[in-house]
């Protein structure tokens, strides 16, 4: 029985015989960067692909394929049975089962590599990091992922690279750690600029949400702007990211003193997304625009979002605390001078675990902090800038830090 074919190799000894470059041998059909993978083994071509080649070489197929059809039959079949796995365990995670999906992904991304696909392999390292993200093991997630970059070359893994760092950067915000987040998502948008992947568009959007949120609390907000990503767009998929990146823009436009600006972009922003988008997402826009109407003076408006809103979330039954449309209710309480529900509402978000996203946190506590102060309970007021100032060194966001210690200092300067 003859040995069977090594076709990538054939195929470049007779590229080579025939004085042929990849780039001649790949012509209109075929790219070369695709004959430079057949030649070194990464690729298995399919019928069509090798009779064309085996046209421009001069030789019948059967000189050139030796077993590869069955090779090439047998990797569609494993294939289909990796990506069937990959849904499989992804509908267990969505069903409520997140330790039987994590041991489906670490089952697939312990698959041998050989005729193992890329994106299977990718697509399990991610889903495991955003598990253990999601059950508080930040650590342990981001471990995954640094070990994911580690195992890749910035040459021909653009893609997975700028994915892997997309979600490291999302996995340490979420954690607290804003600008060890803003560190990765700086990388990911340096290592776009210079390999773009080929859906380019779609991570440059994911991208620049984490990037824009990132920036904001590291107090760097401007550094989001300068990156090249662009502009995202106002229509078509992704309301999510669209939503995140318009929030975190206005809350710098409020925090710099542009509130007419702030507020037409989160009242547009309001108008365009809803909880499908993610109800923690949805309910800090609503709460964010409520918050700022109130500091404009339009109270009426305010109210009637954070009633409409804290019905929604309370059909909708999400497991989530809603940590804005609660502080802007405390506020809505303030203006209409009931202290008892101003303190019961701050007492509530306090008591809130200060794992997670406890910049969020600390921000609510600072919106609390001024109801409180202007109601007249300067000691709740201190007590919550404490606080907050707490939250926001942990979570490595310095500069609100500085400025909750700053609004403390001015605070008891009056009291005193």
């Amino acid at each position: 029985m003859p040995e069977p074919v090594d076709t990538g190799r054939r195929i470049k000894e007779l590229r080579v015989s025939a004085g042929m470059t990849q780039h001649e041998l790949a012509g209109p059909d075929i790219s070369a960067s695709y004959i430079s993978l057949v030649e070194r083994g990464k690729r298995i071509p399919s019928g069509r692909a090798l009779k064309i080649l085996a046209g421009r070489l001069g030789v019948g197929m059967a000189d050139i394929s030796g077993g590869a059809a069955r090779a090439e039959s047998a990797g569609r079949v494993r294939r289909l049975d990796l990506v069937g796995r990959l849904v499989a365990a992804r509908r267990q995670w969505e069903g409520g089962d997140p330790e039987g999906a994590l041991r489906a992904f670490r089952a697939l991304a312990g698959t041998s590599p050989v005729g193992r696909p890329d994106d299977v392999y990718t697509e399990a390292q991610l889903a495991i990091a955003e598990i253990l993200g999601a059950q508080g093991r930040a650590d342990d997630g981001a471990a995954v992922l640094l070990r994911m970059l580690d195992g890749l070359g910035p040459a021909g893994y653009a893609e997975t690279r700028v994915r892997a760092l997309i979600a490291l950067a999302d996995l340490l915000e979420s954690a607290g750690r804003v600008q060890d987040g803003l560190r990765y998502a700086l990388t990911a948008s340096l290592e776009e600029a210079v390999a773009p992947p080929a859906e380019s568009a779609f991570h440059s959007l994911l991208l620049l949400d984490v990037l824009t949120r990132c920036a904001y609390w590291s107090g760097c907000a401007h550094w989001a702007t300068g990156t090249g990503l662009g502009e995202p767009p106002t229509d078509g998929g992704l309301p999510g990211p669209r939503a995140g990146i318009a929030l975190h823009r206005a809350l710098d436009l409020w925090d710099r003193g542009a509130t007419d600006r702030a507020a037409a972009l989160l009242a547009e922003t309001a108008r365009r997304v809803t909880p499908a988008a993610g109800f923690r997402l949805w309910e800090a826009v609503n709460g964010r625009h409520a918050l700022l109407l109130l500091a404009r003076g339009e109270r009426s408006a305010a109210r009637s979002i954070v009633e409409r809103g804290l019905v929604v979330a309370s059909v909708a039954q999400e497991p989530d605390f809603p940590l804005w449309l609660t502080t802007a209710e405390a506020v809505c309480a303030e203006a209409a001078g009931d202290h008892a529900r101003v303190r019961e509402r701050g007492e509530q978000l306090a008591a809130l675990p200060d794992d997670g996203r406890c910049h969020e946190k600390a921000a609510a506590l600072s919106e609390v902090a001024g109801a409180c102060a202007r109601l007249g309970d300067r000691e709740r007021a201190a007590g919550y800038l404490r606080y907050a100032a707490e939250l926001f060194r942990r979570a490595q966001a310095y500069r609100h830090a500085d400025r909750a210690r700053e609004r403390l200092s001015d605070l008891l300067e009056m009291w005193n």
